[in-house]
């Protein structure tokens, strides 16, 4: 029996130290268009913020991970502050772009959980304006969140989260529909990441195909590093079917569930979001198949 672990952990090891994390990366056509920098801040907090932006420093100086499952290895979020060598101040705003999406930095470096291929062309100009902007929390911060190991699990694992291609047609954001506009939203804040079954079975580029999207199940750890299960935000009577849209919106602007239990970490706060954006997102959640998971 020892043997077979040790030859199957060998296997791994050569495997993982083989694995593919690193691109050639291609330079863009991106012209910097105007952008309204407040809103790059809010929409910075929204799909950045929940991994980088640090609440000791009020920056976005990064942070571990610690929601991260152990077997992954120890992994941090960089800090994207406009230092030159410590943060991401090296990025010319095409760079920016392209890491976004693609979610592939600058070195080649990948970078899946920063990989937003559909986000539309407003919503990202507007951070990479904001990236770029004079705003305090932006402003270049020599901390260091840490250096992020992966296990060699966790490299074959990330091997199979491929680099994407960069999206240059027009992607336009669909404001008039909110079924639409809250399938987008699930999409660029990633919901669908943490509530889907696994990280390992995610669909980037097309969500819905995430196996058991939105259906919960997906392993994490909470504040006290305790194994936890990510909720079912289906339609269905073991998700979302009786929560009403008031109390959807309670629970992602501040934290406080329909029991009236208070939403545990690593679920991040939105009170960015609009009563439009939720109203939208829940709307979609309303149209997605309903999975039966009961979620302790």
């Amino acid at each position: 029996m020892d043997l077979k672990i040790g030859t199957l952990l060998a296997v791994v090891t050569v495997l993982a130290t083989g694995c593919r994390i690193h691109y050639k990366t291609e330079k863009i056509d991106y012209k910097t268009a105007s952008a309204d920098v407040g809103e790059g801040k809010r929409l910075t907090m929204l799909v950045c913020g929940s991994c980088h932006y640090n609440f000791e420093t009020k920056d976005f100086s990064g942070k571990q991970l610690e929601d991260s499952p152990k077997f992954l290895g120890k992994i941090y979020a960089a800090n994207i502050t406009q230092h030159p060598g410590l943060g991401a101040g090296k990025y010319t705003p095409g760079e920016l772009a392209y890491l976004v999406r693609t979610g592939i930095g600058r070195t080649g470096r990948l970078m899946p959980y920063m990989h937003r291929p559909n986000m539309a062309d407003e919503d990202l100009d507007a951070i990479v304006a904001y990236l770029k902007s004079g705003d305090p929390a932006v402003r270049p911060s020599e901390r260091n969140p840490g250096k992020t190991m992966y296990s060699p699990i966790g490299r074959l694992g990330l091997s199979f989260t491929k680099g994407g291609k960069y999206r240059g047609d027009s992607i336009q954001k669909p404001k008039n529909d909110p079924v639409l506009l809250g399938k987008y939203l699930v999409d660029n804040l990633a919901c669908f990441h943490c509530h889907s079954k696994s990280f390992t079975s995610l669909d980037v580029q097309t969500p819905e195909r995430s196996k058991g999207f939105m259906g919960g199940g997906n392993k994490l750890r909470d504040a006290a590093g305790k194994k936890i299960r990510t909720p079912n935000l289906t339609p269905h009577a073991t998700g979302m079917l009786n929560w009403t849209e008031a109390e959807f919106r309670r629970a992602v602007t501040e934290g406080i569930s329909k029991d009236n239990s208070v939403v545990s970490y690593p679920m991040p706060l939105y009170p960015e979001l609009t009563a439009a954006e939720t109203s939208a997102i829940y709307a979609y959640l309303k149209t997605i198949p309903p999975i039966d998971n009961k979620v302790k």
